[in-house]
């Protein structure tokens, strides 16, 4: 392999992390403001269903979003373009979101 090979090798890797990085970054903002508005919403009793809703809804959208940063997470750190700890991020909103839809969820 010449060095202008190597080079061009460097930069495509480069390249791919960052498209990655950027995914991942979107991905775990969404999902993490989704979970996040989960977390905020207090129903006011057990007759306010609405807020109940509205806990459902955000709690599956941030697990829906958390769960599709796994996808290019775990591929692109194995493959060496992003380091581990970008797998860090995608877990904790995984377990926040998932935790508000079965632990946190408030009681009827």
């Amino acid at each position: 392999m010449t060095v202008s090979q190597a080079s061009q090798t460097s930069q495509v890797s480069r390249a791919k992390g960052v498209v990655c990085a950027v995914l991942l970054v979107i991905g775990c903002l969404v999902a993490g403001a989704a979970t996040g508005i989960a977390y905020l919403s207090h129903p006011l009793g057990p007759w306010d269903h609405q807020a109940f809703d509205h806990i459902r809804l955000f709690g599956k959208i941030g697990l829906a979003f958390a769960s599709l940063t796994a996808p290019v997470a775990v591929p692109a750190v194995a493959c060496g373009w992003l380091r581990p700890w970008w797998i860090v991020p995608c877990v904790v909103v995984t377990m926040a979101a998932w935790g508000r839809l079965t632990v946190f969820f408030p009681a009827h």
